[in-house]
């Protein structure tokens, strides 16, 4: 029996594409990251948080603008970095928001909870570009009493 290597590699490619379907959901869940309600959490540029118990789905979607004053500067105001978040519960559409580290506003309410922007790391230096995916936000969940 005469065994050609086109039918194997074929075999081969179809074996490993489906056990790369098999990781992709496992990968996906596995970035997301449980928070509780309460609780200051980090949560990095691109990322998502979901609430232990409220299914509130929270991503991270991106910094607007960081004109905060860096460090090894001496400027007239603290400056201002804002961000943007997406934010979902059971399977509704999801809104974004903008929250800001010095103006308004620093919070937002979605249903029945309110999400603060506490931090934004890192710290701008002088001279020294941030790279956005290096941009990690802490913020707070708590019920909008």
């Amino acid at each position: 029996m005469k065994v050609t290597t086109l039918p194997l590699m074929l075999m081969i490619l179809i074996i490993l594409s489906g056990l790369s379907g098999l990781a992709g959901p496992v990968q996906n869940s596995a970035s997301i990251h449980k928070v509780d309600l309460g609780k200051e959490f980090r949560i990095r540029n691109g990322k998502v948080v979901i609430t232990r118990g409220e299914k509130l789905r929270i991503r991270f979607k991106s910094v607007l603008n960081d004109s905060r004053c860096p460090t090894g500067a001496q400027c007239g105001w603290a400056g201002n970095a804002e961000v943007v978040i997406e934010i979902a519960a059971n399977n509704k559409k999801p809104i974004l928001a903008r929250l800001n580290t010095q103006l308004e506003p620093k919070e937002v309410a979605y249903n029945e909870f309110k999400i603060k922007l506490v931090a934004l790391n890192p710290h701008p230096k002088v001279n020294v570009p941030i790279n956005k995916r290096h941009y990690e936000a802490t913020l707070i969940v708590t019920r909008d009493n």
